[in-house]
């Protein structure tokens, strides 16, 4: 069976991510590296006073920058925690859906779809119990019916082995196999294949 979320959008996404990540990265260092390569002047004065200068300036806005940072690392982490649980609503359903249905599709018919009240397929799974009820429900009267006819079969068999059986019990054994024949057809007619 096919994957619900195909493993190259997986590594599509996380490469995206791991570049914008990288892209960010260069973007902040390149700012700080711009925003403090001075020309220190061409005295030793001047190089002083340019340093002092820039100590000033600059260690505001490290400090603002550090606390933007930290604030900015609380946010993401918040971010990501959040996704992280949505999508393990999505996610984690979607996964056990995908697992069920291998199960289904390989014939076990006794998978009963589970999912929390709280995630957002829950609607899914009880459509899919219906179904698997439904097949279930189908199987098991096809199973009957082909009992009904491999007992029909054993006793015509009997009665001609026998030799000695009359007329009317041959007859009655053969009514017997028509009608789970005619069960076996009717079942059929409910089910459209293509």
């Amino acid at each position: 069976m096919k994957n619900l979320v195909e493993k190259t959008f997986k590594l599509n996404f996380g490469l995206r991510l791991c570049l914008l990540t990288a892209a960010g990265m260069l973007a902040v260092t390149l700012f700080l590296y711009y925003a403090t390569s001075k020309d220190l002047g061409d005295s030793y004065g001047r190089a002083i006073y340019l340093i002092n200068d820039l100590k000033i300036r600059i260690f505001p806005l490290i400090f603002a920058s550090f606390y933007s940072i930290f604030i900015l690392v609380v946010i993401t982490t918040a971010i990501a925690v959040i996704s992280v649980l949505y999508s393990h609503k999505i996610a984690g359903p979607i996964y056990r859906l995908e697992k069920n249905l291998e199960l289904i599709g390989s014939g076990d018919l006794t998978v009963n779809t589970r999912f929390r009240r709280t995630d957002q397929l829950f609607v899914l799974a009880d459509e899919i119990n219906a179904m698997v009820r439904s097949l279930n429900h189908t199987v098991r009267g096809y199973g009957e019916a082909l009992l009904r006819v491999q007992r029909c079969e054993e006793r015509i068999e009997e009665l001609l082995k026998d030799g000695g059986c009359g007329e009317g019990e041959l007859k009655e054994a053969l009514l017997a196999l028509k009608s789970a024949i005619d069960e076996v057809k009717g079942i059929n007619s409910g089910i459209k294949t293509g």
